[in-house]
């Protein structure tokens, strides 16, 4: 069923005008839960195993991008937690991984061909390295396109602010979630958390829906 990716260049490592600068706003949404689950299906029905482990992991360790493609499959495999410095902040977060999470990362290895464990999760077989973030972007707007997912905007960033969505909601939308959802993205305010899990727009669309 799968449709081949455009080649985008073959994974290389370019610069392009779609580029985040720096300290520019990255624009992406959150994924409503139930299409988040979709994808996950949709990707191991096609056979693609470690994107849908990599696309598993930034969800529920709630890193960003720059982070979770260095995860190699020794660092995840039947661990209770990971360790990881952060490349931004350069703090180290020990992030415990459920039993769940730690079953369904290890049979998407299995399915996978049991590749070396010291490969990364998300491995460009072009580069030898990891994939790059600019990579992970344009196989985003595949998965929009190929799976008909609703979402607007869909990066690489999706999978963090989707996290930070489905506790919010899970969490019956409280004052308290929004809270912990602060202390886990190390914002400066709850105001940013709010904007940042996309409240803010929800309650303006809000108000324009309702003339």
């Amino acid at each position: 069923m799968w449709e081949s990716i455009p080649k985008f260049a073959a994974d290389k490592q370019i610069k392009t005008k779609n580029m985040s600068k720096k300290n520019s706003i990255t624009t992406a949404d959150y994924l409503p839960y139930e299409e988040f689950q979709r994808l996950l299906d949709c990707l191991e029905k096609d056979g693609k195993y470690k994107q849908c482990a990599y696309c598993l992991l930034s969800f529920c360790l709630a890193l960003r991008i720059s982070d979770t493609l260095t995860l190699r499959w020794m660092d995840i495999l039947n661990k209770p937690d990971i360790m990881v410095t952060e490349i931004k902040t350069k703090k180290t977060r020990q992030i415990p991984i459920s039993q769940n999470i730690s079953n369904r990362l290890y049979d998407l290895y299995m399915l996978a061909g049991c590749p070396p464990i010291s490969e990364y999760v998300l491995y460009s077989g072009y580069t030898g390295r990891a994939m790059t973030k600019q990579y992970v972007n344009k196989l985003c707007k595949a998965w929009k396109k190929k799976y008909g997912l609703k979402i607007g905007n869909f990066s690489s960033h999706t999978f963090r602010k989707t996290f930070g969505r489905y506790v919010y909601d899970k969490m019956g939308r409280t004052d308290e979630a929004l809270i912990k959802l602060n202390y886990i993205f190390h914002h400066t305010s709850l105001k940013i958390t709010q904007v940042y899990i996309g409240l803010r727009k929800q309650e303006t669309d809000e108000i324009f829906n309702s003339l």
